[in-house]
């Protein structure tokens, strides 16, 4: 049934302001405070890697699920138990005094984005045909809205002794900062008007014959490929933006308040570019920005490793956000042009599985790296994106035979 567009608009504002805000509760829990409330918890090399996993890691074990999930229970369920997460979750902080008690926090944590990652966008996607890919970008932007405050907060707590007249010290008044904006998502959540269909239902398809096809219909090459590009993606951007805050203040000598200010410029970059990328690939052809960002991601993040200067890393900071732009826009509508219409949520589930296989992968691989190379971060950032071209490299030449990239919908 078609809904009048103001309807639509509303509801899409209102799930856009829930995302910010749900997102920058759960980036200020990490960036840029987790690496250095990690550190001085004493965590190792080894040990750094597996707390900025463990939160991503999540999403490989659910993300999927809760996408086939949504597709025959409907959104609304799964939106109440993120926002939950959201809620509650950052009050656990408080007990944490062990690196193994951070990445057990940690993994709970990544439950909440990686439950309302998938489904936000199916409900985008069912919302939105012909601008798909600009609305869901768009949603995906306005969450980076959150994603690009949330450094420049917790720089700020970091830098102000804001809690200390309170006795609180700067992690847990930071981590207190993130419940109270949870709290707002989940009060949004209660107010958010969503159909509680299923996809199935809505498409009239029978719920029998839908089941037999998620398998063989979302496992296909394309979508694989497509997912891949996303996994390499977010396994840059995630040691990246783990590592690179300790990287600025133990190499160049950078605060790290001034760490909140570079990932806000990433994420500012992110957000002006991506609906533009998105916009630009509804007309053309999605699989040059896919393949363009991460070869330029590659390169990127390479020279950030082993550039001592800072103006020229603030520089790589807004050429990273345009690399990851051209592939995180795209990649998404993408995968959901690539099946069945019934299949939207399964397909976005898997996206964000494998992405978040990268994702977790990023850190872990990183602190593996740093470990055996002797802390240096030339050469783990180096060797990781090395190994990581092949990617880009097998997506052109896997994807390029596939006739109609732009292929016609399904729907």
């Amino acid at each position: 049934m078609k809904e009048g567009s103001a309807h639509v608009t509303s509801r899409m504002l209102l799930l856009c302001v829930l995302g910010a805000l749900a997102i920058f509760s759960s980036t200020m829990a990490k960036s840029p405070v987790l690496p250095y409330f990690a550190s001085d918890l004493g965590a190792t090399d080894y040990e750094l890697g597996f707390i900025g996993a463990a939160s991503p890691a999540t999403g490989i074990l659910i993300s999927a699920p809760i996408g086939i999930l949504m597709d025959r229970r409907g959104p609304k369920i799964l939106l109440w138990a993120a926002a939950g997460l959201f809620a509650f979750v950052p009050f656990l902080y408080f007990w944490v005094s062990t690196a193994l008690q951070l990445v057990i926090v940690r993994f709970i944590h990544g439950a909440a984005t990686a439950i309302l990652g998938p489904v936000a966008l199916a409900v985008v996607a069912g919302w939105s045909k012909d601008r798909r890919g600009e609305r869901m970008a768009l949603y995906s932007s306005s969450t980076r809205v959150g994603r690009t405050l949330a450094p420049l907060m917790g720089g700020f707590l970091l830098a102000v002794p804001v809690f200390q007249p309170y006795g609180i010290d700067v992690y847990r008044g930071i981590y207190l900062v993130c419940g109270l904006f949870g709290m707002t998502v989940l009060a949004l959540t209660m107010i958010l008007p969503i159909d509680t269909r299923s996809a199935a239902e809505i498409s009239d398809v029978p719920v029998r014959n839908s089941t037999r096809k998620p398998i063989r219909e979302v496992l296909k090459r394309d979508v694989l490929l497509i997912c891949a590009t996303q996994a390499a993606t977010f396994f840059l951007y995630g040691a990246y933006e783990f590592f690179m805050p300790l990287y600025w203040n133990e190499v160049i000598g950078v605060p790290e308040w001034v760490s909140g200010l570079m990932f806000t410029l990433l994420t500012i970059t992110i957000l002006i570019s991506g609906p533009i990328i998105g916009r630009i690939s509804d007309k053309s052809d999605r699989l040059p920005f896919m393949v363009s960002g991460i070869v330029s991601l590659c390169v990127l993040v390479t020279l950030a490793s082993v550039l001592g200067n800072f103006i020229l890393q603030v520089l790589l900071v807004v050429f990273i956000g345009l690399a990851i732009a051209a592939t995180d826009s795209t990649t998404a509508p993408f995968v959901t042009e690539r099946v069945d219409a019934t299949l939207k949520g399964s397909a976005l589930g898997l996206l964000s599985t494998i992405m978040d296989v990268g994702h977790s992968s990023g850190p872990l691989v990183l602190g593996m790296l740093l470990a055996v190379g002797g802390h240096s971060y030339s050469f783990a950032f180096t060797l990781a994106s090395a190994i990581l071209f092949i990617i880009p490299i097998l997506v052109f030449l896997g994807i390029r035979g596939i006739p109609g990239n732009k292929q016609k919908e399904l729907d």
